[in-house]
Formats: structure tokens, sequence, C-alpha cells
């Protein structure tokens, strides 16, 4: 019924090929086909380029880090904004400065340095209501430290947090730029499963009103004061890009030396630490509501926080140590900015320049002297056209009161051609008719003959119109000789 169960496998039909003449194809030439050398070493130099590339970004950031926080770097400002007045930003300012400084007469001043963290630190609190010191304090701040209290929060809701001025001051905080920011959670419960609630409640309804990488951190512990002060020493703080551009000074004593010689002027002497960028004691400065002023001088004081409080113990019990002054900086008088706010205007600044009185009567002599200026042109010639002649050669100026002495106007000699009329036939028998040919208003042809530059008396004057007159009934006999000829020879034909 079924067939055989024996296996049957396939012919091969490859009679006499083994396997490696059938797969010869497949391997590679060594004598035709060549390696490729172009890439050899390309992933090790991919590999040091990349170690290089993180080595400078690292160097990069740990210089920008030992700059923002190392011993000689101003202190960082860190502003306690509370975002409703139920908060009380006192205690929690008395807690940080007490917690970074071991002595408690450095708690009383805002400035502290700790040799604990490693950090100096100014501590300022921003009074609620009060919107433009608000904005003064956020121009200045290395951290904002947004304080919210949730003693009074019963549900998810923004407005138990955050106030009608808080609101606007984050509005406004915003529009300029808002620096490194933190939200300090205060007044939480002691019980631990409500503590960890009401923390994420507070979290939940608050996160949508700050940025991204804004972190939240518990602040009613000493413990947990630490581990804040901890995290904002190793982080890596932003600044708006427009405080960044210039140097500006944030005083800590301010005052006022009046001028002895002038009862309306004073002197403003402001004592702080620079940041941002270098100062020269050259350029103008700009105080916040007056306007722009030079600077007298630049005084150089002694550290009054130095991060090293073991060197400088003997110096910090001196009560004068603030005032010794390092270095004084004067301005150069020649490289000093002038205090100049705006440019007089020229009201003739954008007009044509005209021409002075000088240029005006040179052009009008050079003028005359043009039209004194005789030349001979072509017959037919305009006086338009005669304007944009050039003379290739130095002509003498000749004087138009002199023309009848300078030259002489001459019959053309238009006759010598056969059959053509002689229409200047005049009778140069006397002198009065060879005169007369000088004053006539007919013009000359490239034959006319002149004689300039030669004063000719009278006697020498009718002897040249004799000869030319001779010559010109030389020129009259030839011309009928040869007229009598051709007709000799018409009559012979």
């Amino acid at each position: 019924m079924g067939g055989s169960r024996n296996q049957v496998n396939k012919a091969h039909k490859t009679r006499f090929a083994s396997k490696a003449s059938r797969h010869e194809h497949k391997t590679l030439l060594k004598s035709t086909i060549t390696k490729d050398h172009n890439g050899k070493g390309a992933r090790a130099a991919r590999m040091q380029r990349n170690k290089m590339l993180r080595d400078q970004k690292r160097a990069a950031i740990l210089k920008e880090k030992r700059a923002s926080s190392g011993s000689t770097s101003s202190p960082r400002v860190i502003v306690l904004f509370g975002l409703s007045a139920a908060v009380n930003l006192n205690s929690l300012a008395e807690e940080i400065l007490s917690l970074l400084s071991k002595d408690s007469s450095s708690a009383l001043s805002s400035t502290v340095a700790s040799s604990e963290y490693k950090l100096r630190t100014t501590v300022l609190k921003a009074p609620h209501g009060d919107l433009l010191s608000c904005i003064e304090m956020a121009k200045v701040a290395d951290l904002i430290a947004f304080v919210a209290s949730s003693s009074f929060s019963c549900e998810e809701s923004t407005s138990d947090y955050i106030d009608s001025f808080g609101s606007q001051c984050l509005s406004v905080f915003r529009s300029l730029g808002l620096p490194s920011t933190a939200v300090l959670i205060r007044d939480l419960p002691d019980e631990m499963k409500r503590r960890h609630d009401m923390k994420k409640l507070c979290i939940s309804s608050l996160v949508s009103e700050f940025p991204e990488d804004c972190k939240f951190y518990p602040a009613d512990t000493t413990d947990e004061l630490h581990k804040f002060m901890w995290l904002f020493k190793e982080q890596r703080l932003s600044v708006p890009h427009w405080r960044s551009q210039r140097a500006y000074l944030m005083a800590q004593k301010v005052d006022v030396i009046a001028d002895s010689g002038d009862s309306e002027k004073c002197t403003l002497l402001l004592t702080g630490y620079l940041r941002g960028r270098n100062l020269s004691v050259n350029q103008l400065v700009h105080v916040s509501g007056a306007g722009d002023y030079q600077l007298c001088k630049i005084e150089i004081l002694k550290d009054p926080y130095p991060l090293n409080a073991r060197k400088e113990t003997d110096i910090m019990d001196s009560d004068d140590i603030s005032d010794e002054v390092v270095r004084c900086l004067v301005p150069d008088p020649l490289k000093q900015e002038p205090l100049l706010v705006e440019n007089v205007p020229d009201p003739l600044a954008g007009e044509q320049t005209w021409p002075t009185e000088a240029e005006i009567a040179e052009a009008d002599k050079h003028h005359e002297q043009k039209k004194l200026r005789t030349r001979t042109l072509p017959r037919g010639t305009s006086e338009y056209q005669a304007a944009w002649i050039v003379d290739d050669t130095d002509e003498e100026d000749f004087d138009s009161g002199d023309d009848e002495a300078d030259g002489m106007v001459l019959d053309e000699r238009g006759s010598d051609f056969p059959g053509q009329k002689n229409t200047n036939d005049y009778d140069l028998s006397d002198d009065n008719a060879s005169l007369n040919l000088r004053d006539s208003d007919e013009e000359t042809d490239v034959d006319s003959v002149m004689m300039d530059g030669e004063n000719l008396t009278r006697e020498q004057l009718v002897n040249e119109i004799q000869k030319l007159k001779k010559e010109h009934a030389d020129d009259e006999g030839m011309y009928l000789f040869r007229n009598l000829l051709i007709e000799q020879i018409h009559d012979t034909v």
C-alpha cells in the first residue's frame, strides 16, 4: 500500500568537482586586491581625541568650581524669599548662619566663612511686600531659596503655599532671568508618615511654578540644613547671561564723604566684593538710581572674611583689619573715560559739503582765464562742442584786448580748384582795404597762415600783404595759362 521506507538521497551532480574548487571564487586574491591602510589607527585616534575632550571639560569645570568657591572668590549670595507672609525667614537665616559659623560673634554678620564647609556665604532676607528690594536682591543672588510653609495647607492647592505677592515676584523673576533656585519646605509635622505625605503634597503643588532642575529640601532640623549646605557647596551655579557680561559690586558698607570745597558735591565710598568680570579704574561705573560716575580711586583691602581662620587668628581679633589697604589704584587722566552722557548735536552734520570762499574765488579766476584763451577750432564747431575739446599742447594765454595786434585773418585759397568761383576777391591795392580784411568775421581754413607772437609795424604789415598778393596773382596767372592751354587742345582736336 505504501512506498518504500528506504532513504533516497539526491544524486551528486557536480561529478568530479571538489568542495575547494566550488568555493574558489569566494576567496580573495592577495595578488590583485590590497588592503587599505587609510583606516589604520583610526580607532586609537578617536579614543585619544575623546579622552582629550573629556579632560578639557573636566579641567574647565574644576577651574570654574575653584573660581566660584575657592579662597580667592567672593562669597556666594543666598537670598531667602518667602512665598507667603506666613513664612518666618528670621529663624531660618539664624539657623543657617549658626550652622556655618561656630563663633557666635560671627553669626551676627550676614557674611560668614566656614572652614568646615570650605565656603564663604552671604545670607540675605528678601522683605515680603517690598517689590523693588526683592528685585535688587534677585539681581545679585547666586541662589534664590524659596521658602514655603506647610502649616496652613489642607488641600492640594497652590494658593495655600503662594500668596498674591509671591506670584507677582515669581513673574518678575522669570522676566529678569532666574539664577539657580531651590525650595525649602518648613513647618512639616514630626510624625514620619504625615511628614512624608505633607512633603509630597507640597512638592506636587509647587513643581509647576519652578524650573525643572529646581530641587526641594525639607529645612526644619539641623541635619536637613547640613545636607542642604553640602549640596549647595557642590552645586554648579548658573547665573543669567547679562550678569556675566560686566563687573558689579554688592555694597556691604556705604559711606558718604562731603566735599569741603563744594557743598553740593560728595564722594560715595562703597565697600564690598567685586564680582563678575574685572573692573578698570579708568572706566565709568553706574550707581543704581543715581547714574554714571567716574572713579576717584580703588583701594584693595585685606579680606575681612578669610576662609582659613587659623592663619588669620591674630588679624581677625583686630577691629581695623577691614580698613587695612593693600594696594591703591588711581585713574590715568589720559585713559579715563569722559563723563559724557550724550554727544552735542551738529545741525550741519548731515548736510552736503559746501566749498569755502577761497575755493569759490579760485574757481572763478580759473574760469575767467579759460575764457580769455584763444584756440583754433575746425570750421563749423559750436560753442558747446568747443567746450568738450581738450588741448593736447600748452597754448599761450591771449588777452582779449590785444586781438588786433596778435594775428591776421587772411583770405581763403578756395579758388585754386578749377571751375570754382572766387568769392573772396578783395581789392588789396591800398592799405585800407588790407586793414579791413583783418576785421572781417569770416573763419580761416587749415591752409591759412597765422602769425602768432609777432608784433608787426604798419610798414611790415603792408609789405607782407603785397607779398601775399603777388603770390596770389602768380597763382591766378598759372590758372589762366592752364585754361588757355586746354582751349587750344580742344580746338586742335
